[in-house]
């Protein structure tokens, strides 16, 4: 996949990513977390429509994070110190969309590059808080 920035300074600018997604059970709220150097030659994060303005996380963590949802409450919950941690380790970025987790790594991978992707993206959910067994409230029923 590439991400293509247009115009400015230095013209168009194409970055390449290797990307993975992963169908949820359920939806929940669009949320995102990456590492700023995979989005920084873009000029925008990937961020979900109507989230507002992306929080950078802690001033002095490296590599340089951002974060944003459109449930701030969900991303408090989800968006734990560990999960951020993996993010960063696994030098990669996702986001939630729908029914789907969508993770994405720098340049052209091989395969089992994109596996090892999916695999900490699947971890990653594995740390989201279990939903109650009555009716959750971030997920979309409808």
């Amino acid at each position: 996949m590439a991400g293509v920035r247009k115009g400015g300074r230095y013209g168009t600018a194409v970055n390449m990513y290797s990307v993975a997604v992963l169908t949820l059970p359920a939806a929940l709220p669009d949320t995102s977390v990456s590492v700023g150097k995979l989005v920084y030659r873009l000029r925008a994060d990937p961020l979900p429509p109507d989230a507002g303005k992306p929080i950078y996380l802690p001033s002095g963590r490296r590599p340089r994070m951002s974060q944003c949802s459109v449930d701030p409450a969900f991303a408090e919950a989800a968006v734990t110190d560990k999960v951020v941690r993996m993010t960063a380790e696994a030098k990669a970025g996702w986001r939630l969309h729908g029914h789907h987790m969508i993770g994405w790594i720098g340049e052209r991978r091989p395969y089992e590059e994109i596996v090892r992707l999916a695999e900490t993206m699947t971890a990653i959910l594995g740390e989201f808080p279990a939903p109650p067994t009555h009716v959750h409230p971030w997920v979309n029923m409808g």
